[in-house]
């Protein structure tokens, strides 16, 4: 679950003084990763227990009535308001997967984003889907460092900036996405050229130099690393809004003379920045950030569109998606540390191992994406643990090429980490949180590297995705439809109730 300490922060919105006269004033409010997130969700502290009494956070109504609240309250003639979120739409719920994201994606059109990057996810059902979701919806996204390889040209299907006039200010707002994409989304991605955001945030300036903009903000889906990357390479631009990593940053973070914003995720709260300019030197003369957090369900200024929208995915999901499958007698959770499997990696793959026969099975924790409660689990619940629609594929591969795969787990920050089972993974634990790989232990024996091992995993990583396979000989032995969550289904509802086990497969040596 979702988890912080309980900040109270409540939807209304703290009115501001009309704007001085010699002075302009523009509000930038910001989400991220929203997931396809409609309803609220129980709202869990940091140490994940309960508040005593259930408290439930965001969805895109509360979202789309905030953003109505604050541009019902900045309408001065020396005021403005922009609103821009940092990616990932619509892949993650039900409700966000009607139509492949289309129901969706027109709710989030209905908010009233001026400007939205497209993130990862949105290639998740391929580049045709993706150009003609844009297309159908009128979707305002920006996206300025994805090109044709062909022509090296910019994807004709998003604008790569756009240039709006608030306040009597001229605003640029360029979109940057993660070179990473091509190995994390549908294959597809791979036929298109990924160049690098800070090269293509000067080459976008130089471009958008006779614009005359008062503001330039970069509108990313880097994660906060690669924010702070760009703010360094940058640091004159005093503002980065960002999406991807799914940071909270309750008051932003300063690099220098630049804020970094990102909102967690999941349509929980909304990220506001006011910015004050002297209106005869153009120049920024303040900077005030704050996080709403959206505990409150408001009763005024609520976006009849969107709530119209939300109600009708609502009921297309809601007779199948409550169906109860089982119930845990303990929290199924997630692991954060990369030398650490959980009992969600856990319980996932010694199913896929079980179903397969296989010797041994992986699965990446990236798709891994919610904790789950101990009581009664819902389809729904189990479609929020794994909702990438992944199925089941065996692969056959040596021993050499599968410990480089484990060692890579181990041993590179830029992979989340794997969860596994058939196997014990023995490794000396290094300072940073990382690990060399010093054994893969198969019944109790060492992997041999001439060995032929049988892998059940999913389609995602067999098709290269996170780059795991890179470069290796893996041969698909066998395809088995059912998709990761089916099966999680199905196996919950022959036990009944189940106990996650939550041991650590990996047996750690000790610090460096």
């Amino acid at each position: 679950m979702w988890r912080r300490a309980l900040v109270p922060i409540l939807l209304a919105a703290t009115a501001v003084a009309d704007t001085p006269e010699g002075l302009r004033r523009l509000v930038v409010l910001h989400t991220n990763d929203i997931h396809g997130q409609c309803r609220a969700r129980e709202f869990r502290v940091d140490d994940g227990e309960a508040a005593d009494e259930p408290r439930f956070i965001g969805g895109l109504p509360r979202v789309a009535a905030y953003v109505a609240r604050v541009r019902a309250e900045v309408d001065g003639p020396r005021e403005g308001l922009l609103v821009l979120d940092g990616g990932d739409w619509f892949q993650g719920t039900p409700e966000g997967l009607l139509d492949d994201g289309e129901a969706f994606t027109q709710a989030l059109v209905a908010v009233g984003y001026d400007a939205l990057v497209v993130g990862n996810h949105e290639f998740d059902h391929g580049v045709p889907r993706l150009r003609a979701l844009i297309e159908d919806t009128g979707i305002p996204c920006v996206l300025a460092n994805v090109r044709e390889p062909e022509t090296g040209d910019r994807v004709t299907w998003a604008r790569p900036w756009r240039v709006f006039e608030r306040a009597d200010l001229r605003v640029g707002v360029v979109g940057l996405l993660t070179p990473e994409t091509p190995s994390i989304t549908h294959a597809d991605a791979r036929a298109l050229t990924f160049t690098d955001p800070i090269e293509e945030l000067t080459r976008a300036r130089r471009e958008l130099a006779g614009e005359s903009l008062d503001l330039l903000i970069p509108l990313t889906h880097l994660g906060l690393y690669h924010d702070r990357e760009l703010a360094r390479a940058h640091p004159d631009l005093p503002l980065v809004i960002g999406g991807h990593s799914h940071t909270y940053l309750e008051e932003g973070e300063m690099v220098g003379d630049c804020l970094v914003c990102q909102v967690g995720s999941k349509a929980s709260s909304v990220g506001r920045v006011d910015l004050w300019f002297d209106a005869k030197t153009r120049e920024m003369v303040r900077r005030d950030y704050r996080v709403i957090d959206l505990f409150e369900d408001p009763a005024d200024q609520r976006n009849a569109a969107v709530d119209e929208a939300v109600d009708a995915m609502l009921a297309r999901s809601e007779e199948a998606m409550s169906a109860p499958i089982g119930a845990l007698d303990a929290p199924l959770d997630r692991s954060h540390e990369r030398l650490r499997s959980s009992g969600a990696g856990n319980c996932i793959t010694d199913w896929m191992r079980e179903r397969t026969g296989a010797q041994v099975a992986i699965q990446n924790r990236g798709g891994i994406r919610c904790d789950l409660p101990a009581g009664t689990l819902t389809r729904r619940d189990a479609f929020e643990l794994l909702p990438f629609g992944n199925h089941l594929v065996v692969v056959e591969m040596s021993g050499a090429d599968f410990a480089r795969v484990v060692g890579v787990a181990v041993g590179d920050r830029g992979h989340s980490g794997l969860e596994f089972s058939g196997m014990q993974v023995v490794v000396t634990a290094l300072d940073d949180g990382l690990g060399r790989l010093e054994a893969i232990l198969i019944d109790g024996e060492p992997l041999a590297p001439d060995a032929t091992v049988r892998v059940a995993t999913n389609d995602f990583l067999a098709r290269g995705g996170d780059d795991y396979f890179e470069g290796l000989d893996v041969r698909v032995v066998r395809e088995d439809p059912i998709r990761l969550r089916e099966l999680f289904e199905a196996r919950l509802r022959e036990l009944g109730r189940f106990t996650p086990d939550t041991t650590n497969r990996y047996t750690i040596r000790g610090a460096r």
